[in-house]
C-alpha cells in the first residue's frame, strides 16, 4: 500500500468534514440519525460515531443556539410589525382594499398571537360493552393486525 498524495490527503479530509457539517446540521433540524445516513449515503455507525463525539456535541449545542436566537429575533421583530398590521388591517375594513393586503395583515396578526377565536365542539359518548363484545373487539383486531399479542384481564390485575 502506497500513501496517498499530500493534496489527495487535503480532500479526502475536507470532504470529511463537510460530512461531518452536514450531519450535524441535519441532526440539529431535527432529523432521526437513520434518515441522515440515508439522506447522505453514508452508515448509520457514521452517524452515530459523529454525533456521539465531544467536539460535534459542542457544535450540535452552538448550532441550537444560534436557531434559538434567530427564532428570538424573529418574534421580536413580528410583536414590532404587529401594530403596523393592525392598522393595515383597520384600513381594509375602512376602505375596503384589495385582499391580499387583508390576508398578509391576518397572517402577521396569528403569528403575533392575535390569531382569530375558533371554536372546538366536543361529543361524548359513554357505553356498556358485555364480555363477549369486548372478546368479539379483540379477535376483529387481531383479524386485522392490530393487535397481536393476547392480554387477559386477570394478567393485567395480578
Amino acid at each position: 500500500m502506497g500513501h496517498a498524495a499530500s493534496g489527495e490527503r487535503k480532500y479526502v479530509i475536507q470532504t470529511m468534514w463537510d460530512t461531518h457539517r452536514e450531519i450535524l446540521r441535519l441532526a440539529v433540524t431535527g432529523m432521526q440519525g437513520v434518515d441522515i445516513a440515508d439522506t447522505l449515503g453514508i452508515t448509520a455507525a457514521m452517524v452515530s460515531y459523529t454525533l456521539n463525539s465531544p467536539i460535534a456535541k459542542r457544535e450540535i449545542e452552538l448550532l441550537r443556539a444560534a436557531r434559538d436566537l434567530d427564532a428570538v429575533d424573529v418574534a421580536k421583530r413580528i410583536q414590532e410589525v404587529a401594530p403596523i398590521a393592525l392598522k393595515v388591517l383597520e384600513d381594509l375594513l375602512i376602505d375596503g382594499m384589495e385582499g391580499t393586503r387583508f390576508k398578509t395583515a391576518t397572517d402577521i396578526l396569528d403569528r403575533a398571537g392575535h390569531a382569530a377565536v375558533r371554536t372546538l365542539r366536543t361529543e361524548s359518548v359513554s357505553m356498556h360493552l358485555t364480555r363477549e363484545d369486548i372478546d368479539d373487539i379483540k379477535s376483529r383486531a387481531k383479524e386485522i393486525g392490530l393487535c397481536v399479542v393476547d392480554v387477559k384481564a386477570e394478567d393485567a390485575s395480578g
